[in-house]
């Protein structure tokens, strides 16, 4: 229960800047774009190419999210069957492990399906971050006017160097 409060607080916090000034206005909206559907604040900044890389990570987190969520379940099952009291039913890792043993890869793939949670969740936020820092990026000026020089540069204690410029008019 504490989980979920703690992470409705981190969510109300962060989208919270979303609307903190007007001027930032394409940058709000890819990131509500990313927030309602993932990947699609990548299209409202035609950033498209973007997009297929945020669903691939989503869903190897959600693929790793699957596989230990079912292995969970079926060494829950297994530890049920044992201490059912019936001596009838066998569970399906009988004569492979030990009580103890399925104890510890219960916890151990436990701990997998948590990372794998916080891996999904962190991609989605990943996700809208980046459209949001992209947002502001849809409007900058990237003009031929800007031009760059690279001339050596001369330090008295370097033996070499060089100075990168940059100008716009």
């Amino acid at each position: 229960m504490e989980r979920r409060y703690f992470l409705i607080l981190v969510l109300t916090c962060a989208t919270s800047s979303l609307w903190a000034q007007a001027s930032d206005a394409p940058a709000k909206r890819a990131a509500l774009a990313s927030a309602i559907l993932p990947g699609a604040g990548q299209f409202v900044n035609h950033q498209a190419w973007k997009a297929p890389i945020a669903w691939g990570i989503m869903a190897g987190a959600g693929y790793l999210l699957y596989t230990n969520q079912t292995t969970l379940n079926r060494l829950s099952t297994a530890i049920d069957l044992r201490y059912d009291g019936d001596p009838t039913t066998v569970d399906e890792f009988d004569g492979r492990f030990t009580d103890s043993q399925l104890f510890t890869l219960k916890n151990e793939t436990r701990r997998s399906r948590d990372y794998a949670v916080l891996g999904v969740g962190g991609a989605y936020l990943f996700q809208v971050l980046d459209a949001y820092a992209s947002g502001f990026l849809v409007e900058f000026d990237v003009s031929p006017t800007l031009t760059g020089s690279l001339s050596p540069a001369v330090e008295p204690l370097a033996p070499l160097g060089a100075k990168l410029t940059f100008a716009w008019p």
